[in-house]
């Protein structure tokens, strides 16, 4: 009510919390003798009133995960009691929000984006380009113990990170444990387009040294140049015309 009559500061607040501490000590005894329809009714127009139906709406065109929660908020309000639904609705958000940053946007690049013409087969087997899009949480751990089960002939992987913004300390753990899992395989971990701050917390943490700067490059195409001589061989203008093309799109 104190909202939606304008107030906009803290005195507002403390303005509206002393008028209904005044009314229900001095008019108590007045308000016991209205009827609970009565009453009923002025709570359901109020909480019409605080609807946000464009909210709703939007939460509905966009997600429905985020729709369900409030569904759930709403309907442990109903059965049970206000509290208990701003505790279940809490918890249900935290699910959904760690739910998500475990299905890290991870994908691997094609070959045809990756490799200039002219590779041998057989090298484009033993390289592989991920690209990470978004916050690295530990979700990545496990995804890339699968990759290298199914994909045992792979001896270098190139993480693109130049769209991961930031990463916080589980990121980092899953990070370790990637490079771990792919040391135990004989396998390369190479890292480029490494943002400012991922850098300074891989520096810090020590992660960065034990992965190697030689093993960090700017581009993703620095970072197969270096692994493939063989692409040296090929015509310079093919070559050129390739990593045009893939840094236009890409990096």
């Amino acid at each position: 009510m104190n909202v939606r009559a304008g107030g906009k500061t803290r005195l507002s607040g403390m303005i509206h919390g002393i008028a209904l501490a005044a009314i229900i000590l001095t008019l108590a005894p007045l308000a016991a003798q209205v009827p609970l329809a009565a009453l009923a009714g002025i709570l359901m127009v109020t909480s019409v009133r605080m609807i946000e139906w464009e909210a709703i709406g939007l939460l509905l065109r966009a997600t429905y995960a985020d729709f369900g929660v409030m569904i759930l908020t709403w309907m442990v309000t109903i059965c049970f009691d206000l509290v208990l639904a701003v505790e279940v609705g809490l918890i249900a958000a935290g699910a959904l929000f760690i739910k998500r940053m475990s299905e890290l946007s991870l994908g691997k690049m094609p070959e045809t984006e990756v490799f200039p013409p002219g590779v041998p087969l057989e090298l484009t087997k033993q390289i592989a380009v991920y690209r990470v899009d978004g916050p690295v949480f530990f979700g990545a751990a496990e995804r890339f113990a699968t990759f290298l089960r199914d994909e045992p002939e792979v001896k270098n992987l190139v993480l693109r990170l130049r769209y991961v913004p930031n990463m916080d300390t589980t990121g980092l753990v899953a990070l370790e444990d990637i490079y771990r899992d792919l040391k135990r395989h004989d396998c390369r971990l190479i890292l480029s387009g490494l943002q400012p701050q991922v850098q300074q917390l891989l520096e810090r943490s020590g992660l960065l040294e034990k992965i190697g700067r030689d093993n960090c490059f700017d581009t993703t195409d620095a970072a197969i140049h270096s692994l493939s001589p063989e692409i040296n061989k090929i015509s310079p203008v093919s070559v050129n015309a390739q990593v045009e093309e893939v840094a236009a799109t890409h990096d």
